[in-house]
């Protein structure tokens, strides 16, 4: 009997030490979790952004210079891509990634010896968005996202930085997109790192950028202290655009 007491003492301290552990454990992801992010609010398009592109030499273009291109749904992506720390599967580092091709938009290019991008306005369908999880997509859809109230985010562009001084087609450019990005009904400055290049009549390029969940007024999931979700978000848009 003095044994059995003495081995249920023992796995009580067991389970004792691994529900603090836990607890410690998940104090300290969830302190990350909390840390604050002030969101920079939307961007003012100037006179010029919003009447005369102007090109990478500073030079204006006419607004009808520029060819437009529509976004191909079937050929592109968006994408989030956030740290989670799944407890009980083990996985302090879980990278929870969710994709969708509902994706429509377009925006202008124009190529030679001025060349400029304007005009880029993308919409995401955000409750199509899909994980490894359906029971995590679930939750995202209703209660992080909230998706039946606010379906949808908006990137809409305001300037460029970075292009080069000329372009020749099938050339790889890499520059910086800043504009609006509206979702879950706030809308915030955000710049875009964008890589892409013409060639004939199809643009094709990979566009990055990272907010923060709160910014939006949407809270990092937490399951219970089960599977917690860090604030910061990594967004990727790998896209394909035909000329109109």
């Amino acid at each position: 009997m003095k044994k059995r007491y003495i081995r249920l003492a023992a796995i009580s301290v067991v389970i004792v030490g691994i529900v603090i552990g836990v607890l410690v454990y998940t104090s300290r992801f969830a302190s990350t979790v909390s840390q604050t992010h002030t969101a920079s609010g939307p961007v003012v398009p100037s006179p010029t952004a919003a009447g005369v592109a102007t090109a990478a030499n500073g030079a204006s273009t006419s607004s009808t210079g520029p060819k437009t291109f529509q976004i191909m749904p079937a050929q592109t992506t968006a994408s989030y891509s956030v740290d989670e720390n799944l407890i009980f599967q083990n996985k302090p580092h879980n990278d929870a990634v969710g994709t969708t091709h509902s994706v429509q938009g377009n925006f202008r290019i124009q190529t030679g010896a001025s060349p400029l991008v304007d005009a880029m306005n993308v919409k995401v369908d955000l409750s199509t968005l899909q994980t490894d999880s359906q029971m995590r997509d679930n939750y995202v859809r209703k209660h992080a996202l909230e998706t039946d109230m606010y379906p949808d985010a908006t990137f809409i562009s305001v300037s460029t930085q970075g292009l080069p001084t000329s372009y020749n087609d099938g050339e790889s450019v890499h520059f910086q997109l800043t504009g609006n990005l509206t979702m879950h009904g706030k809308t915030n400055k955000e710049v875009f790192d964008v890589q892409g290049k013409v060639v004939d009549k199809t643009v094709t390029g990979m566009a990055t950028s990272t907010i923060y969940m709160t910014d939006f007024g949407i809270q990092p999931p937490n399951l219970a202290n089960v599977a917690i979700s860090q604030n910061k978000v990594l967004v990727t848009i790998n896209f394909t655009a035909k000329e109109a």
